[in-house]
């Protein structure tokens, strides 16, 4: 009786327009507050204080955060009340609204939220499909900032006017992204450098940022606690230090470097000395075709095949026999020289590699190559993967495809994710990250070679047949 009074297609279309209507309150709350954050940015360095004025990101962070809620909160409420006016579309439109309303406040905010958004992005067993497809095409690049900005910056880290330190420093940068920006500049010894500049203020803006979904995802945690978010956090919390740490990164830039002395094929532009601190970063300026770009490849006489196949091999060797990775390999780190040499840039999250982390991913690649399903469960217990004994098989067979960047089919990334939240602890940053890179690095594999066989190089090293 219930469903055949409330369930008429008007009715409906009635429900859904309120949906809209609560759904539009929340756009404008956040124009208004978004408005508001955009003229504060950026926020000046003010030891003692983090952020150092009041920021009202906490505010939008918790406007989409309760638009998105609530949206499935009033459809679940609705389907038991009057179960005829939710149809199956509606939890569809609910899954596409709340992954734009998510790309959107991450493309307009950055930073954190565009490194969150990608992580995310990598864990359908954390969110539906549609998240993972919306959030995947989150790029980490932002507007620059102005040049005013940069110089200041740069003056408190030189100690010194940049007049003394560069003969030439050009205004527009060569790369911007959510927490640096690299400018092209000539020191006084005539030497061409690229030099990587923090934005002010960035570090007090990240640890709000994760202040405040930590707060957020504790909040959904206590209201729906079968949904699990707290992963995303924790890998941010992991992963954003290693990033915004220029002095750590100088030191993995040399250790990569003084790693992969021995080939000539793979060059990893060396840092400046007397000139880094944790906030700036200058280093030899190296040029080249972007790794992806296969017509420019071929006019400069670089087959895309060979491209392929040095890339895997580089990588197989950094994380099988060197002990270090360039764990960031998207394509706007990576170009090509004649030869053809690959160039790796941009050393943030370059990581070390225990040597019982790359004895699991051998054991790993063995188990993939012969099928062994207790040697894959053995392998990612050791790689840090809390497996269950009601483990289903299929689900981790499939979820090391992907981190070994192996063929997957027709692989439903919902089922693999909802498989293997159900039968595995929370998966290790460590593991994430490494899969990620692998992830990354077949897919431009793929575009250069698509007959490339990536298991079969990493095997090589691996020490698998």
């Amino acid at each position: 009786m219930r469903e055949s009074s409330y369930g008429t297609p008007a009715d409906a279309y009635l429900a859904r327009a309120g949906d809209l209507a609560r759904a539009q309150w929340f756009l404008w709350a956040w124009a208004t507050l978004a408005a508001e954050e955009r003229l504060g940015r950026p926020y000046p360095e003010t030891p003692g204080l983090s952020p150092p004025l009041p920021s009202p990101r906490a505010a939008l962070l918790g406007i989409v955060a309760s638009d998105v809620y609530l949206g499935y909160s009033v459809l679940r409420e609705r389907e038991r009340w009057f179960p005829g006016l939710v149809r199956p579309e509606d939890w569809g439109l609910t899954h596409r609204r709340g992954a734009g309303r998510l790309l959107d406040s991450a493309e307009a905010l950055g930073g954190t939220l565009i490194k969150a958004g990608q992580f995310a992005s990598t864990r359908p067993d954390l969110l539906p499909a549609a998240y993972v497809e919306h959030l995947s095409s989150l790029q980490d690049r932002v507007p620059p900032q102005p040049l005013a900005v940069i110089e200041e910056a740069l003056v408190r880290d030189l100690g010194r006017p940049l007049s003394e330190v560069f003969s030439e420093f050009e205004r527009e940068p060569i790369a911007a992204a959510s927490i640096a920006q690299v400018h092209r500049a000539r020191l006084r010894d005539g030497r061409l450098v690229a030099v990587k500049v923090q934005y002010p203020g960035v570090a007090a803006l990240v640890e709000a940022d994760l202040d405040a979904l930590e707060a957020i995802f504790g909040a959904v945690a206590r209201l729906e606690p079968g949904i699990r978010l707290q992963p995303i956090a924790d890998y941010l919390r992991w992963t954003l230090p290693l990033e915004l740490d220029f002095c750590r990164e100088a030191e993995a830039i040399e250790d990569l470097r003084d790693a992969l002395s021995d080939r000539d094929d793979v060059l990893v532009p060396g840092v400046v000395g007397g000139l880094t601190t944790k906030r700036l970063l200058v280093m030899e300026l190296v040029e080249g075709v972007k790794v992806t770009d296969k017509e420019a490849l071929s006019r400069t006489g670089i087959e895309p095949r060979e491209v392929a196949d040095l890339l895997m091999d580089a990588y197989a060797d950094q994380l099988f026999r060197r002990g270090i990775l360039h764990a960031d390999p998207h394509p706007g780190n990576l170009l090509v020289q004649p030869g053809p040499r690959l160039v790796l840039l941009d050393h943030g999250l370059t990581l070390y590699i225990e040597p019982a982390f790359v004895t699991a991913l051998e054991k790993m690649v063995g188990a993939m190559s012969s099928g062994d399903l207790e040697e894959i469960t053995a392998a990612l217990r050791g790689a840090g993967l809390q497996v269950g004994e009601d483990t289903n098989y299929l689900t981790l067979l499939r979820l090391v495809g992907v981190l070994l960047g192996d063929e997957v089919g027709e692989t439903d990334f919902g089922d693999l994710g909802r498989g293997l939240g159900a039968s595995v602890g929370d998966v290790p940053p460590r593991l994430l990250l490494v899969g990620r890179a692998i992830g990354l690095l077949d897919g431009i594999a793929r575009q250069l070679d698509p007959d490339l066989d990536a298991l079969e190089v990493v095997a090589r090293y691996a020490g698998a047949s």
